[in-house]
């Protein structure tokens, strides 16, 4: 398969999964709202560009503030491409020849009204240069100690 196809099927999952992830927790904030009639909160939503000067792509950051549920989500989309600094080539494989790279994916971030439940943070990436592949990772942080 043509890397441009993988890359605009990647990207294009990347925005369908933001889609999804802020869909199920818009409607998780609805029916906590409903159970004590209140308003539901909605994402706010922005789009962004890497570079105003020149075409090197962009993305959109939905944020969620204040829910029953949540205290704050991030469910960010970005697809992004250019040349990649001297720091960044050395250490990037496929970048022996070129140095230029595409990269698009998904980081989500979210913090729970209720302190017992931890914050989670994840990531997933598809990112090419000469090579290309997928990355990303998950962590789970508490927000209270643990006595024991």
């Amino acid at each position: 398969m043509k890397i441009e196809i993988k890359q605009k099927l990647a990207s294009y999952w990347f925005t369908v999964l933001q889609d999804i992830l802020c869909f199920e927790i818009e409607n998780l904030e609805k029916e906590f709202a409903k159970k004590r009639n209140k308003l539901p909160k909605k994402f706010k939503h922005q789009k962004w560009k890497k570079s105003h000067k020149r075409d090197e792509g962009g993305g959109e950051f939905r944020i969620l503030s204040n829910g029953l549920v949540f205290e704050k989500v991030g469910v960010n989309f970005s697809e992004v491409h250019g040349k990649l600094n001297k720091y960044f080539k050395s250490k990037m494989p496929g970048t022996n020849k070129k140095f230029k790279f595409w990269a698009s994916g998904i980081s989500v971030v979210m913090h729970m009204k209720n302190p017992k439940i931890p914050a989670m943070h994840f990531n997933t990436r598809f990112f090419c240069t000469e090579k290309s592949w997928f990355g990303g990772g998950t962590d789970i942080t508490p927000s209270m100690k643990d006595p024991s």
